[in-house]
């Protein structure tokens, strides 16, 4: 690899097309696997609506999976969408069947 200034405009080009591709395929791959996604705690209270104090009460009820790096804590997306269809209710038959009449 030459020097930077070496690299012509339309090289600079194709290495920045090269580049948003390879982002956006990473994307799509982190979009299909949600145990690939990590967030922090602040970002886990904000999805869920909740204070830091709920948050940690669920880890200590085992209500949701989470990892503790360097006192960090840290959840997966997979963590995330299994909390919420752990706690799913689906509708009552009752109101369906009024929905469909």
């Amino acid at each position: 690899m030459g020097k930077l200034s070496e690299y012509s405009i339309n090289d600079w080009r194709q290495i920045k097309r090269e580049a948003e591709e390879l982002l956006s395929k990473c994307k799509n791959t982190l979009q299909k696997v949600p145990s690939l996604i990590i967030i922090d705690d602040s970002e886990f209270t904000r999805i869920f609506k909740i204070s830091r104090r709920t948050s940690a009460r669920w880890r200590e009820l085992n209500i949701v999976g989470y990892s503790k790096i360097n006192g960090n804590i840290y959840y997966t997306m997979q963590d995330v969408i299994d909390l919420y269809y752990d706690n799913y209710e689906k509708p009552r038959q009752i109101i369906n069947n009024l929905k469909n009449k």
